[in-house]
């Protein structure tokens, strides 16, 4: 998994995995039957993984708007962090075979998928808990913020300057603002 997310499926050759698994090549094709599928199960285990750390607790009975702001402030914290260069397995695997390689495609679309539903949980929670502006249309903000989210990876994937990101993260911090219910 951290060979295909610092390298990528093209950039990451059998004679790497091989190394890194310490395992020979026959022994690499008999337990997978091909790199492809050995990138599939990356995928399967960086998907549990990184999606219910990062993306679970707005997928909670309780998140809202707050849950939101915490998870774009964490992603202004991991820029300057270990994720810097790497981004998001995920979001590299559309970005790098997006429209030439269909292989990784029902993992993106479950994840893009995912990332939204998470986003519209927490916006409809916050809507439940009359914090949501009336007329702010759920499933178009949870849209937006999925591509916030996403754009960010990509950010950091290129190793962007950690204040861009950082910068990023404030606005859609202060989008959120904007769309909160103003209080009596």
């Amino acid at each position: 998994m951290a060979l295909f997310h610092a390298h990528g499926f093209a950039g990451t050759s059998t004679q790497m995995l091989v190394e890194k698994l310490g395992v020979n090549r026959n022994s690499m094709y008999a337990e997978f039957g091909s790199k492809q599928a050995l990138f599939n199960a990356a995928l399967r285990r960086y998907e549990q993984q990184f999606m219910n750390d990062v993306f679970g607790p707005l997928e909670a009975a309780d998140a809202g708007l707050d849950s939101i702001a915490a998870l774009f402030e964490r992603f202004g914290k991991d820029a300057a962090g270990p994720a810097s260069g790497l981004g998001c397995l995920l979001c590299n695997t559309a970005v790098e075979l997006a429209g030439d390689d269909s292989s990784g495609e029902p993992f993106v679309q479950r994840y893009f998928g995912r990332v939204q539903a998470a986003f519209q949980n927490a916006l409809a929670n916050a809507r439940r808990a009359g914090d949501l502006q009336l007329g702010v249309v759920a499933v178009d903000e949870a849209r937006f913020l999925t591509a916030t989210a996403l754009g960010i990876f990509v950010m950091v994937r290129a190793r962007t300057a950690p204040i861009v990101v950082q910068g990023s993260a404030r606005v859609a911090k202060r989008h959120l603002d904007g769309l909160r219910a103003k209080k009596p």
